[in-house]
């Protein structure tokens, strides 16, 4: 059986708006604390802040915001399994995984998936 190689394009925008999602149900609490003290503030506000930016650059012809958000998402989740390491992750590692994986998929790939 042959690839459905036409819904590539589709296949991409529901990974942007599911990570979005996952993102947003996963940070958006810690964000809306607001708490500049902590350290789970700024990576929330990076999570979001390039979520934003994947979605964007979705739209633009140039892959290059969403290679750059790409790289964010993949080296994000890789600073909080290190913060996170060894107490807390083997409870936490799928919500460390998806953003992670997800990340490489449009670091490598770029808007030409």
């Amino acid at each position: 059986m042959k690839p459905f190689k036409s819904g590539t394009i589709m296949a991409a925008w529901l990974l942007r708006i599911m990570l979005i999602w996952f993102i947003y149900r996963n940070q958006f609490k810690t964000f809306t604390s607001f708490d500049l003290e902590t350290f789970s503030f700024y990576i929330s506000s990076a999570y979001l802040l390039f979520a934003i930016l994947l979605l964007v650059g979705g739209f633009m012809k140039k892959s290059t915001l969403t290679v750059l958000s790409g790289l964010a998402f993949f080296i994000l989740p890789i600073v909080q399994l290190i913060r996170a390491f060894p107490e807390d992750l083997a409870s936490g590692l799928l919500a460390y995984l998806i953003p992670l994986a997800v990340g490489f998929y449009f670091f490598t790939g770029g808007n030409n998936n």
